[in-house]
């Protein structure tokens, strides 16, 4: 009965002089250490609530500096082929090439005199393709500048020596010759040559009444050329 009187005095004392007692509020923490760090109630760290909802996005920061360029990348694959596209409008026709063709018969023959070489004109035309051959005079006039190819033929007269010269301008170029024999031969020459504009190319046969040429309707005497290919001028 005396301790239990004194026990109650205690209480009474402690309550009445307000006196603080120290209490061991720490829970146990053994197993739990790695997740609460120190004092205080561990409840945050013990019990996990539901997720809270997605903040607003915050504003765009400022922009950084632009960073250095770098290395070029290897070349990728090859795509797939596209699909054909549709057909264009149609080019403007290319120009023409310039053309230019004669072939020129005579029909008489062309006695010599020792005066003059004569020229060898025709009376019979088989093809002026661009007019450049003048019928006239025996005269082809150049007048598209490039490679030409020229041919002759004629008939010897009985008797006479026979000496055709095809001319350039005022310059001899090839020679038809056959020696005087009592019978007539047919002979040809052919040459090609470089010509430019107003250039001409003619006949003429040698002087003297010794040289002369056969002529007669069936065309013996015959005097052709045409343009190989112009100049790219």
């Amino acid at each position: 009965m005396g301790n239990i009187m004194m026990k109650v005095t205690v209480w009474i004392l402690i309550l009445t002089l307000g006196l603080k007692v120290e209490c061991n509020t720490r829970i146990c923490t053994h197993c739990c250490d790695e997740v609460y760090p120190g004092e205080g109630t561990p409840v945050y760290y013990m019990t996990q609530g539901p997720k809270g909802d997605q903040g607003n996005e915050g504003k765009q920061g400022i922009q950084g500096e632009k960073g250095e360029m770098g290395e070029v990348g290897p070349p990728g694959i090859q795509g797939p082929r596209g699909q054909k596209g549709e057909k264009g409008d149609t080019g403007d026709p290319a120009p023409l090439p310039p053309r230019s063709a004669f072939s020129v018969g005579r029909s008489t023959e062309l006695l010599g005199n020792d005066t003059m070489p004569l020229p060898l004109t025709f009376d019979k035309v088989f093809v002026n393709e661009g007019n450049d051959f003048d019928k006239e005079s025996g005269r082809f006039i150049c007048h598209h500048s490039g490679i030409y190819f020229f041919t002759f033929t004629v008939q010897s007269y009985l008797d006479k020596y026979l000496g055709i010269t095809l001319m350039k301008n005022s310059e001899p170029q090839v020679i038809l010759y056959a020696n005087a024999v009592p019978r007539r031969i047919m002979q040809s020459q052919s040459i090609m040559l470089k010509l430019r504009k107003s250039d001409i190319v003619w006949l003429k046969q040698a002087k003297g009444i010794r040289f002369s040429i056969y002529g007669n309707k069936d065309m013996q005497i015959t005097f052709s050329g045409y343009l190989v290919y112009p100049d790219n001028d």
